[in-house]
């Protein structure tokens, strides 16, 4: 007796079907994972640009808060101090304590003025080298020793029975302040937008002139931070940093307008105002 037996498979017709409708849920499937995962990254970068600016411009405002008076300075302004093009550096002087000193400035040696002592605010106390500046009223008396606003401490004797100090000098300060505050100098500090980053420079010491960030880049010994990135700023009409005119010597504005570009197409931007304390 012959039996007949069939046998059963799929046919090339079905198998290519099921190939293409494998072939449409992988990438169906990869283009939904895909748009996910691109919002994602998407979200993340935008974050990081939102933290990024915040920190920046409070950075910025608490550091320039204790600039020394009328020690802040650009390299750049498009009006009257050349041309910005992918550069820009902010530079100020930072004090590191403040106090009065008591009686008129001697004007022969030894050059020592009484001023009261740093140890009744828990102050940092100077050291000799240390600069000091009295009565600085534009940006050449704290960057040109010339002057004779910003003097080197020779020597400084803490006083253990009263509260006043003295400090030595090699030479008689300029003029006096009508306040007469004497400000202990910390070393100044450069805020440098470079192209799409800013960078924050230090440990280069006083030069008469600004150094731009080309020429802070190869000083020895510098210290170089970066603090931020997707900057989108065209210095070239729109600059990161402007400083507003002088009010009667008492305060002075620096704006900072900081365009942040990120996400290929989105961008933020931030006007902010830092009040600057100009009493000398």
């Amino acid at each position: 007796m012959l039996i007949n037996k069939r046998q059963r498979a799929f046919t090339l017709i079905e198998l290519l079907l099921v190939v293409v409708i494998l072939g449409i849920l992988a990438v169906s499937s990869f283009a939904f994972i895909n748009t996910g995962f691109s919002i994602y990254s998407q979200s993340v970068e935008r974050q990081e640009a939102v933290a990024q600016s915040r920190f920046l411009i409070t950075r910025l405002s608490k550091e320039i808060r204790h600039a020394t008076p009328n020690s802040l300075r650009l390299s750049c302004d498009n009006n009257l101090n050349g041309n910005c093009n992918v550069q820009q550096c902010l530079e100020f002087t930072p004090f590191i304590s403040a106090t009065h000193y008591t009686n008129y400035l001697p004007s022969s040696a030894p050059f020592i003025v009484t001023a009261v002592d740093f140890e009744l605010n828990q102050l940092t106390k100077p050291e000799i080298g240390d600069w000091a500046t009295i009565y600085p009223l534009n940006s050449g008396d704290i960057y040109n020793e010339n002057n004779n606003k910003r003097l080197r401490l020779s020597n400084f004797i803490d006083s253990t029975t009263s509260a006043i100090d003295q400090w030595q000098f090699e030479q008689s300060f300029a003029q006096e302040s009508p306040s007469k505050r004497l400000y202990l100098l910390d070393q100044p500090v450069s805020f440098c937008v470079e192209g799409s980053q800013l960078y924050r420079y230090t440990n280069y010491g006083f030069h008469v002139n600004q150094l731009n960030a080309a020429t802070l880049q190869t000083q020895t010994g510098i210290k170089r931070d970066l603090l931020a990135i997707f900057i989108a700023n065209n210095l070239r009409n729109n600059l990161f940093f402007r400083i507003g005119e002088l009010s009667l010597k008492r305060n002075s504005v620096l704006n900072v307008f900081a365009k942040f570009s990120f996400n290929d197409s989105e961008s933020i931007t931030f006007n902010h105002e830092v009040h600057v304390p100009n009493v000398p």
